[in-house]
């Protein structure tokens, strides 16, 4: 290979290795332009669930950048040292959280045994009936800042998909739709039953005439 042969090489190893190189070094080998993590959120009187679902490239990414996989334990693999790890269990209550009236509602986060296919469940009590919320979604943010996150609502709320991205990791949701209020249910069983006793009034009067002599 003569010297202007070997320049060019030289060149394309730069030009071609050293960005992918720089590409692996990454934070923690994040792919944040794959599918993104999913969060579906659902609401039953002051109790609020949140099931978290990310791939498992996301989740290792995730546990590589926490040092789950430094713990020493041999007979653990790496998938049961990323469900084992504190660390990696306080990270998804610090961001993926509730707030209601500007207050965090406490949260519970169940096994993470099989994360990586099913996910992450998370709990939260409120102080009150939840209507109105500010849900913060901030997880792999911190590890690349192209991740996002869709938020799903589970019925009966029937709304459109919500965005979370490193900018907006925090949105107002509110959970009172169009619906039949009591009020409504309130006048509806008494009109019902004011049109039953009328009804009703009628078939008496009727009676009452076919049995009078003639």
């Amino acid at each position: 290979m003569n010297i202007p042969t070997r320049a060019r090489a030289a060149v394309l190893l730069v030009v071609v290795v050293l960005p992918v190189v720089a590409g692996l070094a990454g934070p923690a080998n994040a792919h944040p332009f794959g599918a993104p993590p999913t969060a579906r959120i659902s609401a039953t009187g002051s109790h609020v669930a949140i099931h978290y679902s990310a791939s498992p490239d996301d989740w290792f990414a995730l546990g590589t950048a926490k040092g789950a996989f430094e713990d020493p334990a041999p007979q653990l693999t790496g998938e049961e040292k990323l469900e084992r790890s504190p660390v990696v269990r306080d990270y998804l209550l610090r961001t993926i959280a509730v707030a209601q009236d500007g207050r965090p509602c406490p949260g519970r986060l169940g096994s993470l045994v099989g994360v990586t296919d099913n996910g992450a469940r998370l709990n939260y009590d409120c102080g009150r009936p939840v209507d109105a919320l500010d849900v913060t979604l901030s997880a792999l943010v911190d590890l690349d800042r192209d991740y996002r996150t869709v938020l799903v609502f589970a019925p009966p709320v029937q709304r459109e998909q919500m965005l979370f991205t490193a900018t907006t990791t925090t949105q107002r949701l509110t959970f009172s739709g169009p619906g039949v209020s009591a009020a409504v249910v309130g006048v509806a069983l008494w009109l019902a039953f004011v049109v039953a006793a009328g009804i009703g009034g009628l078939v008496v009067l009727r009676a009452r005439r076919r049995r009078r002599p003639a």
